[in-house]
């Protein structure tokens, strides 16, 4: 699994996740309580390089094949005066062996966790300890300078009742908006030369794929687009960028924060998807294709459709390799050919894609290190090492040069045998069959800053030439989740406007009735989310002038 797979399968673990009731927080009542005070005097806290410390350590779940004593661990061990006891979990047992780890008062040391909302279960049940900023920047303070530039929003993660609980974690290549992609040879059979880039010009092109026979079958038997909305980020979201729009999530307008789905440009981008809709254009069994696992991939495989979105790894379009979406079509069609689309231009002429944002995760402290605070900063220490140094961040995701895996010249890195051969081997180790990819210690990603030497090159101009940082939107708080109200309010309020939505879309719910929508989406909770994003968005200006991010750019 390459690197950009993986992240996106975080960001789905992260989503299952949240639907979980991990562990049942304290009353509502409770909730503006004072923190008990922590009782850590950082200011006599020193650690004693000399001493072996052990750290229990449980990382992000997808390491299920993982076995302790790993050549990267045994490296950490020995470079930083630790021994880890590491926890693997695949996301089941995550989701139902760990909350009875926590209730059981065996929390790990280190764990970390993929949502705000889990965080602050676990602060109110005082399963983690608070970390002071000031410790942070101290001990890490390359990191953090890092996490300022590409993930600043994820300080709010791990932010409760005015204190910071754990270190905060980013990915770099998340601010890269997503793309999809086009059958070039139906642009070729129906006449159009330039891959289409606006709002516009999609339309075009659908329409000649429903109705100009790109296939050459003669029967009127294919779609432009059969969209795909099992989940609420892809929903239609290419379009609704075009409008400079996040749909199911917080933007910022002219200093304050609202919800995109509820803003006039999204009635107008439902209102261009109705008249799609009744130009037959989608692909009418797109709804109930979305519940269903790879239904949406497999009709555009098979020749129902001609765009697809998501498709943005650059492996997809890889002729030589016939497990890739190139190599699947061109087994079933030896002229099929597919190209990346480039992101659809706002008003503007601007490209504009979803992006998730390189705020990411949060790595936290188990409480009982309020008796051992020097394990926090020997793991920040440790953690400044491996982003200060090129060959130790490499060695700690990607195993040792030379043993691990090799750099060819003019491509990528490549595994040694036994690792690209025995894949049973290769998990043990956590080492990815592309090469990069462990994040289990160091859950950050650091794609350009330190790998552009190591990364094909194919993969460096895909992401450059489609994927440019710049043309992202992303949420302005990182995950709408931050909110307090979230878990009351914010699953039932997507839930809910997606079902409006797609019956919009498909004409079972007329477009002039999108205020009566808007009304009842801030009925059902709306209303407080806006109000606590807004106090959030204040709280994280203040948290940035404390941590010096306020004039950094996450580009």
């Amino acid at each position: 699994m390459n690197r950009n797979a993986l992240i996106f399968t975080f960001v789905t673990i992260c989503a299952v996740v949240l639907i979980v009731a991990l562990i049942p927080t304290r009353p509502r009542t409770d909730i503006n309580a004072p923190l008990p005070p922590s009782p850590v005097n950082w200011s006599i806290v020193q650690d004693d390089t000399n001493n072996t410390l052990t750290i229990s350590w449980l990382g992000i779940p997808g390491y299920e094949a993982a076995r302790p004593g790993s050549w990267i661990q045994q490296m950490l061990e020995e470079r930083f005066n630790i021994r880890l006891d590491t926890i693997f979990m695949d996301l089941n047992a995550f989701a139902k062996r760990r909350p009875l780890i926590l209730c059981g008062g065996q929390a790990p040391d280190v764990m970390w966790d993929g949502f705000p909302t889990s965080v602050r279960n676990n602060i109110e049940n005082r399963f983690i300890m608070s970390v002071p900023y000031s410790v942070i920047l101290q001990h890490a303070p390359t990191y953090v300078s890092l996490l300022n530039r590409y993930g600043k929003e994820a300080w709010l993660y791990s932010y409760y009742r005015g204190e910071n609980f754990g270190l905060p974690t980013f990915i770099e290549g998340a601010n890269r908006p997503r793309v999809g992609c086009w059958r070039k040879d139906w642009l070729d059979a129906v006449g159009i030369t330039k891959v289409p880039d606006t709002v516009e010009s999609m339309h075009e092109a659908l329409r000649r794929f429903r109705y100009n026979d790109p296939d050459g079958n003669g029967k009127k038997d294919t779609y432009g687009w059969n969209p795909y909305i099992g989940h609420w980020s892809l929903a239609f979201s290419e379009l609704f960028a075009a409008y400079d729009l996040l749909a199911f999530d917080f933007v910022e307008r002219d200093g304050k924060i609202t919800w995109g789905g509820i803003l006039p440009e999204c009635r107008e981008a439902l209102a261009t998807l109705r008249r799609w809709y009744e130009e037959e254009l989608l692909d009418p069994d797109f709804v109930v294709d979305s519940q269903q696992n790879q239904v949406t991939e497999r009709k555009f495989q098979n020749g129902r459709a001609g765009y697809l979105f998501p498709l943005d790894f650059y492996t997809a379009y890889d002729t030589s390799d016939p497990a890739s979406m190139s190599g699947i079509l061109q087994a079933l069609n030896p002229n099929a050919k597919i190209i990346p689309a480039p992101l659809l231009k706002n008003r503007d002429g601007q490209p504009r894609g979803q992006a998730w944002g390189g705020a990411a995760h949060v790595l936290q402290f188990g409480r009982q290190l309020e008796q051992q605070p020097e394990k926090v900063i020997r793991v920040l220490e440790m953690i400044e090492a491996i982003t200060k140094d090129k060959t130790l961040y490499l060695e700690s995701t990607s195993g040792r040069e030379g043993l691990h895996w090799t750099k060819q010249a003019g491509a990528g890195i490549e595994l040694l045998p036994p690792w690209n051969t025995d894949k049973q081997l290769r998990g043990a180790q956590m080492l990815a069959p592309g090469g990069f990819g462990c994040m289990f210690f160091y859950p950050a990603g650091l794609d350009y800053t330190y790998q552009t030497a190591y990364r094909d090159p194919a993969y460096l101009r895909f992401e450059d030439t489609f994927k440019k940082p710049e043309w992202g939107l992303s949420n302005p708080l990182g995950k709408s989740e931050v909110v307090p109200s979230a878990g009351r309010y914010l699953n039932d309020l997507r839930n809910f406007q997606m079902t409006v939505f797609v019956e919009m879309v498909i004409g079972k719910r007329p477009i002039a009735s999108f205020d009566e929508y808007v009304t009842e989406w801030k009925q059902r909770g709306g209303a407080v989310l806006l109000q606590e994003a807004n106090d959030m968005y204040e709280t994280m200006q203040q948290i940035f002038n404390q941590v010096g991010a306020g004039e950094t750019r996450n580009d």
